[in-house]
């Protein structure tokens, strides 16, 4: 039995490409250059599409799908990378049986919460819009769900409300506190977030900060026995490893540890 364990330093399993629609470069173009800046272990996590076309102006096509994948088959021939074939998911209950049968057929999954609209026609982007309570109270519900369905790997961003609500109120602070408590029980690590750094900055009452990662998550973060794995989510191939270093420093900042990575029989699991 061949088990290989990695540490946090040489992996990044959130990765985008031109597939995405938001992002550039060939999925080549990322794997040459995580070979380049010493990654041992990568995985492309596009943004999935669904059935029906929902959230069709930021994912690829699902027609796309096949041609992404087999990109991914082609750059796994290198000896020098382990890659692997994942897709960025976001959570609806109605997706979780088409969300199951794809777990399947790729490497695994991660979830994350970029649309609060019910409504499969209309978008209400975290990022294009001002969040109310009220939407940070279902961006609450639908992360927790996510975690408790038992399809992902881990939670990409899960503090990424703050980007279009700047207050640190007592609903920021509920909201943060049961996710984390979501995840804690469920065993499902969160991610700290390196994208959030090469955003804009947001400027609230407090002063300006960073989009996310958000500090007081992570400070709150660090009262739990959480599991918690950090990525570029890199959009151009020259992120591939961008920003980590001050997700690091966070980490130590407010007493988190990161996970390591075991790799037995092409199946990447969590230590």
């Amino acid at each position: 039995m061949n088990i290989q364990t990695y540490s946090q330093e040489v992996v990044n399993l959130h990765t985008h490409s031109f597939y995405c629609g938001h992002g550039t470069g060939q999925v080549s173009e990322y794997a040459q250059a995580a070979i380049e800046q010493g990654l041992e272990v990568v995985g492309f996590t596009e943004h999935c599409p669904v059935p029906d076309s929902r959230w069709a102006r930021t994912r690829m096509s699902y027609e796309q799908m096949s041609q992404y994948e087999e990109d991914i088959r082609q750059v796994q021939q290198q000896e020098k990378l382990a890659v692997f074939t994942a897709y960025e998911c976001d959570y609806l209950p109605q997706y979780q049986s088409y969300y199951k049968e794809l777990k399947e057929n790729v490497d695994y999954l991660i979830c994350a919460i970029h649309d609060l609209s019910f409504d499969s026609n209309r978008e209400y982007s975290v990022f294009w819009n001002t969040l109310t309570k009220e939407d940070l109270g279902l961006y609450t519900d639908l992360y927790c769900k996510a975690l408790q369905s038992g399809l992902f790997l881990f939670g990409a961003h899960p503090d990424v409300f703050a980007y279009n609500y700047h207050t640190w109120d007592e609903e920021a602070k509920a909201c943060s506190k049961a996710i984390i408590e979501c995840a804690v029980s469920e065993g499902v690590a969160l991610e700290i977030n390196a994208n959030g750094l090469r955003k804009r900055k947001v400027k609230t009452a407090e002063g300006e900060r960073y989009a996310y990662p958000l500090l007081p998550f992570w400070q709150l973060a660090g009262e739990y026995p959480l599991k918690v794995v950090t990525n570029s989510d890199a959009h151009k191939p020259v992120e591939i490893r961008a920003d980590q270093d001050k997700t690091f420093a966070l980490a130590e900042q407010v007493g988190l540890s990161f996970v390591s990575y075991s790799l037995q029989d092409g199946q990447i699991q969590l230590v």
